[in-house]
């Protein structure tokens, strides 16, 4: 049975069966944007940057997308608690080291990157957020 607006009708007494149809045929179209949803993401995974570092302080950037010259690098850290663009890296840099993108003397910070454009307009998704030291709550 569809999904029914009108269901149940305003003074109407409760029938467990009415209302059991209803929250199916929510719970239906629940499943089918989130079978959607899950598609879309799939499709477009390969689209957001990923970046990683390993343990000796070594940055890579993985990017399935279209090539891109230069990342911007946006960081937010104690004293800098807003996230604001850092400078940039030209794709050529990665691998990176800790001393090219860590802030100094900062007892935690977080670091994000998006691709750019030749103009300096970012031109990809965030790529996840990678956090050091105990990041408070925003």
């Amino acid at each position: 049975m569809p999904f029914d607006a009108t269901l149940p009708a305003n003074g109407s007494p409760i029938v467990a069966a009415e209302l059991r149809n209803q929250f199916n045929a929510l719970k239906a179209l629940v499943d089918a944007q989130s079978a959607q949803l899950a598609a879309w993401q799939a499709q477009f995974a390969s689209l957001v940057p990923v970046v990683t570092r390993s343990a000796g302080g070594i940055w890579t950037l993985a990017y399935a997308g279209p090539a891109l010259d230069y990342w911007q690098v946006w960081v937010r850290y104690e004293g800098s608690e807003a996230w604001s663009e850092s400078g940039e890296l030209p794709t050529s840099a990665f691998p990176a080291a800790d001393a090219d993108l860590v802030p100094d003397g900062t007892p935690w910070w977080q670091i994000k990157f998006c691709g750019e454009n030749g103009d300096g307009k970012p031109v990809t998704p965030f790529s996840n957020i990678i956090s050091f030291g105990p990041v408070p709550a925003s």
